[in-house]
């Protein structure tokens, strides 16, 4: 006589596997898609060059930078510009690594 089906023994989670399946693990990124939802860079020009400019709300902000415009601090938790350079001389990626935070208004009155 075949048991029912609630006095059927249970499969154990994970049994023989060296971890979570895929259903039961988080996304790579945490599930979190702001930066999905952000608008791309806005890109400006001036006598120095093409910049990309990202703005950060304070709800984004988590790390202390230092402001290139003021050299002083843009505290966790306020809103401010990532700068980087579009046409640097070495290319795009040089001119992701040397990006800048800084304050809104330091940026706007460069």
């Amino acid at each position: 006589m075949s048991r029912s089906r609630a006095s059927r023994p249970r499969r154990q989670l994970g049994h023989g596997k060296a971890g979570p399946s895929k259903w039961q693990r988080g996304t790579p990124g945490g599930g979190d898609i702001s930066r999905v939802l952000e608008p791309a860079p806005r890109v400006e020009q001036d006598r120095f060059g093409t910049w990309a400019v990202r703005f950060i709300p304070a709800a984004g902000a988590h790390k202390t930078y230092t402001c290139p415009g003021c050299a002083r601090p843009i505290a966790p938790g306020t809103a401010h510009c990532v700068v980087w350079r579009t046409d640097h001389l070495f290319g795009d990626e040089r001119g992701i690594e040397e990006r800048r935070h800084w304050h809104l208004r330091c940026w706007e009155i460069r």
